[in-house]
């Protein structure tokens, strides 16, 4: 055996190990997160479909789930298989998920930097703490697996595998509508090679893709909330100054060292020490780091194309806002790409540089992996109480009720992880416990206006009638309360803090932020 296949078959070994601590990492960072957000209402769909007919719904049956055709038979046909109670089915795809997707990016980063940085590129990625929903959040395991998809995809026709090129680049276009910004992004790098038989190969399949969103956008009416056909040329331009402002704001602002703070302060004793292990294993057994000696010009305008190409898109929706904190900072994944790519090749040589970076970013990734675990154990006693309250089981059907509590987690003063604030998921928790359909959670911008209340975010209007009743979800219990007792309730709920500029409320700050997006008006109510 010469000294060529010594190292190669070295390095087959090394990488198998790499790949196993990564999987062991991922495994104890996701086992236990169970299920957030929309994952509920989804849900739901157990008690009318089984397998065959849940692949067999139309798209006014699925809604905006079937713009995510890949994703919506290759990884949500386990909610109505699997349901509520079967969670760590949901947590090992998960862990899947992120394993593969470390894998994949890391193939392509390595054809810009070498292999040990392109490993820690992609672990920034996968686990960076800025959009952990898109590693704890089964429904938004997309948002991380598309750009994998994508990347892998671009890696392989760059080495001239053009026929299972197109077919990945395929698949990952049509996984999710989170492609468009990385297809027509990354196309640009193979423009600046002057590689274009490539870039259009890559970019057919972005295409069809966007044929088929508008196809399915303008023939089923239930479909059209995801971009604002009102949108003028004025609101467009400001939209893109607050999806960059806010993105910045996220990711290297205020928002995030705060998320980084709090979620150092969660970290459990066992991943603390999980923490310190790591870093001193990989302090005593590692090398120092290779260096990168050109920077990767085209990848770098590819990353940034990526990046406003993704302002763009949100843009058009006028709907999303950077955030850090909550299940919506699955947005800011686009930059993240960026961020990963910038710290992989900056990153200092030496060793001890290396590890202390690496318990930087490894204490809020365990810490944030300690505060989902502990949400949704808090969510399924919640959910159990709910079942089990015969006081609940008793209210009419020609009654409303008003839920209070358990709107958000809380991660330090901020409110994070959303549960009772999203009005479907109510109706969806809710639904096999009580009668009425007439069910409001006191969210901070539900609002009393004559005899109803409103909810502006979301335009839900539920009618106080004369059998009223509160269901208070911390003590668990049920009271029965009139219209006049609504005004004292709504003014003694918690204030809820979901971003530092509530603080700012009117003031010139405010009537910024609400001249950019009038829809954020909800934060300063």
């Amino acid at each position: 055996m010469n000294k060529t296949e010594s190292y190669l078959i070295k390095e087959v070994f090394l990488n198998k190990y790499i790949i196993f601590a990564i999987a062991l990492v991922c495994a104890y960072l996701v086992i236990g997160t169970g299920l957030h957000g929309d994952d509920y209402i989804v849900v739901q769909s157990v008690d009318t479909h089984n397998l065959l007919s849940f692949i067999k719904q139309t798209p006014e049956q699925s809604g905006s789930l079937i713009l995510n055709p890949i994703s919506f038979y290759g990884l949500w046909w386990i909610y109505p298989v699997f349901g509520y109670e079967y969670q760590i089915i949901y947590d090992i795809v998960k862990i899947l998920s992120s394993v593969v997707s470390v894998y994949l990016i890391s193939k392509f980063f390595s054809d810009y930097l070498p292999p040990d940085r392109a490993i820690i590129a992609s672990l920034i990625f996968v686990l960076y703490p800025l959009h952990e929903t898109t590693l704890y959040w089964y429904m938004t395991l997309q948002y991380v697996l598309t750009p994998a998809v994508l990347l892998y995809g671009h890696h392989l026709m760059r080495h001239n595998k053009m026929k299972k090129g197109s077919i990945v680049v395929i698949f990952g276009s049509f996984l999710s509508y989170a492609s468009p910004p990385y297809i027509f992004g990354l196309t640009t790098i193979f423009l600046f090679d002057k590689k274009f038989k490539k870039a259009i190969m890559f970019l057919i399949p972005g295409l069809l893709y966007v044929a088929y969103y508008f196809w399915m956008k303008f023939s089923y009416a239930g479909l059209e909330r995801r971009i604002n056909s009102d949108l003028s040329i004025l609101d467009f331009i400001k939209q893109i100054l607050i999806q960059s402002l806010s993105f910045l704001e996220a990711a290297l602002g205020p928002s995030y060292w705060i998320k980084v703070y709090y979620a150092i302060g969660s970290i459990s004793l066992v991943s603390a020490i999980i923490v310190i292990t790591i870093s001193i294993f990989a302090f005593i057994k590692m090398k120092d780091f290779s260096k990168v000696f050109i920077m990767p010009r085209p990848l770098l305008v590819g990353l940034v194309s990526v990046l406003i190409l993704s302002f763009c898109m949100y843009a058009l929706t006028g709907l999303y806002s950077h955030s850090a904190f909550n299940l919506g900072n699955r947005s800011t994944v686009y930059g993240s790409l960026l961020i990963a790519f910038l710290l992989a090749t900056f990153l200092p040589g030496n060793k001890k540089s290396v590890v202390f970076l690496l318990i930087i970013f490894l204490a809020p990734v365990f810490g944030l992996s300690d505060h989902w675990k502990g949400w949704n154990e808090n969510q399924k006693v919640i959910i159990e109480n709910i079942k089990n309250n015969q006081d609940l089981k008793k209210i009419e059907a020609d009654s409303t009720l008003i839920v209070t509590g358990n709107i958000y987690s809380k991660l330090g003063l901020f409110s994070h992880i959303e549960f009772f604030s999203m009005p479907w998921n109510v109706s969806a928790i809710f639904k096999d416990s009580v009668k009425t359909k007439s069910i409001v959670a006191l969210t901070p911008y539900v609002v009393i206006n004559d005899d109803y209340l409103f909810d502006p975010k979301f335009g839900g209007k539920y009618f106080l009638k004369d059998k009223l009743y509160v269901y208070d979800s911390e003590k668990d219990l049920v009271k029965a309360i009139s219209a006049k007792d609504v005004p004292e309730l709504i003014k003694h709920q918690p204030i809820i803090v979901r971003h530092w500029v509530q603080l700012f409320k009117d003031t010139w700050v405010q009537n910024i932020v609400v001249w950019l997006s009038p829809r954020l008006v909800y934060l300063f109510e």
